[in-house]
């Protein structure tokens, strides 16, 4: 994640009156649709069920969940840019959809900064690093180590073009090391393998990497994060095991369509960061390790993927090369 500090606006929540869509309509007159894209139950389907009820509760209007799952998240993105820009459909995007997966997949239909509105930030998580009890490493150095001294050999398991993907390849630039991606389009089964010992890593979330290792079976290694996480720390960042450079967070954020009227993105910017001040929802994103942005506001959301764009592009395009 490239934002900085001086990039997050502290923007306050305002009082908006209802926007007309037209005929006396008041927006929003119906349902709304958030397109997710993740099955039900992964990370980001579980953040967007619980901010979908509090925005229903400040717009006055239920908040749908349409999860679109497959090709990191393209599939869905294609889908939200082409829906009617009428507030009616909302995209939960997130940087690697946006900034990683148009390197790696051609012909998408779709461009980030083309078809979509940011609207505002909602929140950035971390990976940990985890590895099976059966690897000949437990820890950062002598994993390492071992890839020196087997080039090409340790393999990861991610999606092409997800945040986990962009994670090992960040890993190997900063450690000078060649890991081999395994490409898995079911995270689960990634996950599984890894506890099985058949990849020898993953780049995961906090949500399902913590309870296996809590479990016994599997290592945590390090976060990928500027500090140790709240729920974890036992586990030290990569920096304190002497790996610098590899920080990165997987932020997401909520778009609409291009050329939706500026005073419907307004109304859902202002529900947004109310319905992120919400307790229920601070408890949430504690608990699974993920960084709340209830003060990245839209023109801030805009300006990290700037700086994500150039930085997959150097870290991802000459790997997509090879």
């Amino acid at each position: 994640m490239a934002i900085t500090r001086r990039t997050i606006l502290a923007g306050g929540a305002l009082a908006l009156p209802a926007f007309r869509a037209g005929a006396g309509e008041e927006y929003p007159a119906r349902p709304i649709t958030w397109v997710v894209p993740g099955g039900p139950g992964s990370v980001l389907d579980v953040a967007a069920r619980l901010v979908a009820l509090k925005l229903g509760t400040a717009l006055g209007q239920s908040v749908v969940i349409d999860n679109r799952s497959g090709a990191g998240g393209t599939v869905a993105a294609e889908y939200a840019a082409r829906a009617a820009p009428d507030g009616y459909t909302m995209f939960f995007g997130n940087f690697a959809t946006f900034a990683i997966a148009p390197l790696l997949i051609p012909g998408l239909r779709f461009e980030a900064r083309r078809d979509f509105i940011p609207v505002h930030g909602i929140g950035a998580s971390a990976n940990i690093v985890i590895s099976g009890l059966r690897q000949p490493f437990a820890s950062i150095p002598a994993l390492i180590e071992h890839a020196r001294r087997h080039p090409g050999q340790v393999t990861y398991g991610a999606s092409i073009g997800s945040g986990q993907h962009a994670a090992g390849a960040l890993f190997a630039q900063a450690a000078g090391v060649e890991l081999t991606l395994i490409p898995y389009s079911n995270f689960a089964q990634a996950l599984n393998d890894t506890v099985a010992g058949r990849l020898d890593l993953m780049f995961d979330y906090p949500l399902s990497a913590l309870p296996h290792v809590r479990d016994g079976k599997l290592r945590a290694l390090a976060v990928n994060a500027g500090e140790r996480l709240a729920i974890a720390p036992e586990v030290p960042t990569l920096a304190e095991v002497g790996l610098r450079g590899a920080e990165l967070l997987g932020w997401s954020g909520l778009y609409l369509p291009a050329r939706t009227p500026p005073a419907i993105v307004a109304r859902l910017a202002d529900a947004t960061h109310r319905a992120l001040l919400d307790r229920e929802v601070k408890a949430l994103f504690d608990s699974t390790g993920t960084i709340l942005w209830d003060g990245v506001n839209g023109p801030s959301l805009g300006q990290a993927l700037e700086e994500e764009i150039p930085r997959m592009q150097r870290l991802i395009a000459p790997a997509a090369a090879r």
